[in-house]
């Protein structure tokens, strides 16, 4: 009997710091955007306006501005919700903050451009990823053998539009005018 005891007694201890650890959650990083709109006792205005969408190949990326204001003390906090809609049953948003959105637009300029030369490999693939998730990435595609890019947001359920350099470059537009419009915004006009 004391031997069985012993013996459950050390799988016991071996097995449960693996369960504790299986359910260990990941934390999860929230933007300032996400960070201002969960803050409570206090009055918040939250201004959105759809901006624009691109269509890729199997699905379609939206973007839309977004401002939080807090009424009393007058803070602001602006950024971009992306939403990459995969299919009717599958799409994801992802929030960009502010100061995201010229490291974003200077990482498509390069990714834009990106072909097979970047790597002495047979494929390559080149991306940015924002803080909460969003991805945005160029490769070779073994299928066709030519450069296309893909956008995708991780932020809970992991959507991804395939999309060619031209929707690249529709979805860069996008992203400047909503860059444009928040300075405006932020500057007061």
């Amino acid at each position: 009997m004391k031997h069985i005891l012993l013996f459950a007694a050390t799988i016991l201890a071996v097995v449960l710091p693996c369960v504790s650890r299986a359910q260990e959650v990941v934390p999860v990083h929230l933007t300032r955007l996400e960070a201002f709109e969960a803050t409570t006792g206090r009055v918040v205005v939250k201004g959105t306006e759809d901006l624009g969408t691109v269509t890729g190949k199997n699905g379609l990326t939206i973007v839309k501005i977004q401002e939080f204001r807090d009424v009393i003390g007058n803070q602001r906090e602006s950024g971009l919700v992306i939403t990459v809609r995969q299919s009717e049953q599958l799409e994801d948003s992802t929030t960009v903050d502010y100061d995201e959105l010229d490291p974003l637009l200077k990482a498509i300029d390069y990714i834009s451009k990106a072909d097979p030369n970047v790597t002495s490999l047979n494929h390559f693939e080149a991306f940015f990823t924002t803080k909460a998730g969003l991805r945005v990435a160029s490769y070779i595609s073994r299928r066709t053998s030519t450069v296309e890019a893909s956008i995708t947001s991780q932020r809970a359920n992991r959507s991804k539009t395939w999309i060619n350099q031209t929707q690249l470059a529709e979805f860069r537009i996008l992203l400047e005018q909503a860059k444009a419009k928040l300075d405006a915004l932020r500057s007061g006009k």
